[in-house]
């Protein structure tokens, strides 16, 4: 018998999650409408490109087609469907511009560096699922991914057997998500339970125990509580200060390096899942912006500073904003790994219409290139009319929803700005997801 459900989490239970974060809205058009009368259907990327997939030579689970829908074809026929079904997204959308060919990922499979699974218990076996849907479909308490390392299968596999033994019952009973996060040479594991309290402490610091003596090492394990049973898993939703965020054991912080710039950054703040694409990225940005010593760089929504301490060698000065919490906080100490950021410069708010406008402006208006990488659901209401208003020489709008970008081109170009390139990166292969870099400038089309 499944184990009682707390009111919020049965919730989430009936409701689907989008890859990497929070649901997409899905873009809705007077032209999606099939005949007068009858119900509007919204169309999206995923499915424009969904009858566009070949179906599997052989049979896959359900869970694995559903997580990784991608995932049994072929890399390059897979960026073939890819682009043909961008092509149909533009064209319905009547969007401007032309997007460049789809930039493959240096790692096809196995390239996830945060890997997650919603728990639940049946009787006494603990299942690891990749999402409500799996409630459903998935019998096997534990099913890889081939999207995942296999240190994290083993990692997973290993939890699942040992939390479903009866010593581990009290872990099972208020676990919400196992959590393994990092990088491809360390990672960490992190309890995401529903409380927070001395037995159940103790039995995770056993468990803890156990992890320090596997094969694949583990540097770090930690206890975030969540109570809200939230589908948000990390930093979303979360107190700023984290009070009750418990190390288990390893270091405090998680640590990536990209072409030189070193970051440290909080277990629970948001990282790109897909390591070996981070540098791919951090170069079409610079070859994008084309950095001038005489310009300001502007990166809202900057995080532990991935772009800003890359970028600042070529700025006059960069000021990352992002809102108060320990990504922002790790943004202003990484400057002293970076040295070549020290002009940069990090202030904690959050990213709304009336606190752009408040945000200094440089001597010469002319002089700002903005960078904005919001988290799935895009920006804010009037944040872009607000960005607008600053006059900025370039805008780079990097979009990890497609579904977004119809919304955000056409209130860039209400306020006066036209797309000049669209660069798209194959960010998580295997998915129906994109990422898309659209570079802006002043002036209509």
């Amino acid at each position: 018998m499944a184990r009682k459900q707390s009111r919020s989490k049965r919730e989430y239970l009936k409701k689907g999650s989008a890859e990497g974060g929070r649901p997409a809205k899905s873009v809705q058009t007077p032209r999606d409408k099939k005949s007068e009368g009858e119900k509007q259907v919204a169309v999206t990327f995923a499915g424009l490109l969904k009858p566009l997939i070949a179906r599997p030579v052989r049979p896959l689970a359900p869970v694995i087609l559903q997580s990784s829908p991608l995932a049994h074809l072929d890399y390059q026929e897979e960026l073939k469907v890819k682009n043909q079904a961008l092509s149909l997204f533009w064209k319905h959308f009547r969007l401007p511009g032309k997007p460049e060919s789809v930039i493959g990922s240096p790692r096809k499979r196995g390239y996830r560096t945060t890997s997650k699974r919603k728990t639940l218990l049946k009787g006494t076996t603990l299942y690891l699922l990749f999402n409500d849907r799996a409630l459903r479909t998935q019998k096997k308490p534990f099913v890889e991914s081939p999207l995942e390392p296999p240190e994290h299968s083993r990692i997973f596999e290993f939890l699942q057997q040992k939390i479903s033994d009866p010593a581990f019952k009290l872990v099972a009973g208020h676990l919400n998500y196992l959590i393994i996060r990092g990088s491809y040479t360390e990672r960490a594991v992190i309890f995401n339970v529903d409380t927070l309290n001395g037995p159940l402490v103790r039995k995770l610091k056993l468990l803890a125990g156990h992890l320090q003596k596997l094969p694949d090492p583990v540097a770090a394990a930690y206890i975030y509580p969540d109570p809200s049973c939230s589908e948000y898993y990390l930093e979303e939703g979360q107190s700023t200060d984290i009070l009750h965020f418990k190390k288990l054991f390893g270091k405090g912080d998680l640590a990536v390096s990209h072409h030189g710039c070193r970051y440290l950054y909080h277990p629970t703040s948001f990282s790109q899942v897909n390591e070996a694409m981070v540098p791919v990225m951090l170069e079409k940005a610079r070859d994008l912006l084309e950095p001038d010593p005489v310009e300001t760089l502007l990166d809202l929504y900057c995080g532990y500073g991935l772009f800003s301490h890359f970028l600042a060698p070529g700025y006059k000065q960069v000021v990352g904003i992002d809102a108060e919490g320990p990504s922002i906080r790790s943004a202003i100490s990484n400057k002293k790994f970076n040295p070549a950021s020290k002009k940069a410069r990090f202030l904690s708010r959050r990213i709304t219409a009336r606190s752009v406008e408040k945000i200094p402006c440089p001597d010469d208006l002319s002089a700002e290139t903005i960078l904005l990488d919001p988290p799935r659901q895009g920006t804010g209401e009037g944040v872009i009319a607000a960005l607008s208003r600053r006059e900025p020489r370039k805008v780079l709008h990097i979009h990890c929803s497609l579904d977004q970008i119809p919304g955000s081109l056409s209130q860039w170009q209400q306020n006066g700005y036209r797309v000049k390139r669209i660069v798209v990166l194959d960010m998580f292969p295997g998915t129906a997801g994109l990422e898309v870099l659209i570079l802006l400038e002043k002036g209509r089309l």
